[in-house]
């Protein structure tokens, strides 16, 4: 009796301890993030060049890959893609733009004597234009990926390494992401991008 009261015991133990080990959530795989900088981008280009009552159209984002395997992670922006989005984003904008905040229009410009707003600022055309502002946002510090180990704590994600600025303006080592419904969701400080709220960030996990 002894024997198999021993017996089943054990038998209980060995499956808690299985189902232990089979709850605990796998977070490996990609995961992709689209950044919204639009405010962030326009705050500083018209805080540079000169505030208006333009309405910019579209957005400006930053896709974001990160690759969670074995404890280990890499945090990389898919600068073509930014490039891309960034070209898309100032040629649907700039002109509109600038002849608001200039307070200026075509018909005026050639009654001055200049066959477009680019002559007055300087430039051939818009592609130029948008050519040196992207050579000035340096695209290609964006290829530098980031890559380090993270932790697990329940259903918490941290990137170690990863310096970020938290909600009191300290800074410190560590990006947290929350899992939930297969998304992981952290948390950058408005306050280091120079705006009023935070941005909240959403890796969603690639299909398979």
């Amino acid at each position: 009796m002894m024997k198999k009261k021993l017996g089943a015991i054990v038998l209980a133990t060995t499956m808690i301890l299985s189902l232990v080990g089979c709850s605990k959530k796998n977070f490996d795989g990609n995961y992709t993030a689209e950044l919204d900088f639009t405010d962030y981008f326009i705050a500083s280009f018209e805080d540079e060049v000169g505030s208006s009552d333009y309405e910019w159209k579209g957005s400006f984002t930053m896709p974001y890959q990160l690759e969670l395997s074995e404890g280990e992670y890499s945090l990389t922006v898919d600068s073509k893609a930014t490039e891309e989005n960034f070209r898309t984003f100032m040629s649907d904008n700039i002109e509109d733009y600038l002849y608001e905040v200039l307070e200026t229009n075509e018909e005026d410009l050639q009654e001055a004597g200049f066959t477009s707003i680019w002559e007055v600022m300087g430039y051939s055309d818009k592609d130029t234009f948008i050519d040196e502002m992207v050579q000035e946002f340096d695209m290609e510090a964006l290829e530098e990926d980031e890559s380090g180990e993270y932790e697990i704590d329940g259903d918490v994600v941290t990137l170690k390494g990863v310096e970020i600025v938290d909600e009191d303006g300290e800074e410190g080592e560590g990006w947290p992401l929350t899992y939930e419904d297969g998304n992981l969701t952290g948390t950058l400080a408005g306050s280091d991008l120079g705006l009023d709220e935070d941005l909240e960030v959403v890796f969603v996990r690639d299909e398979d």
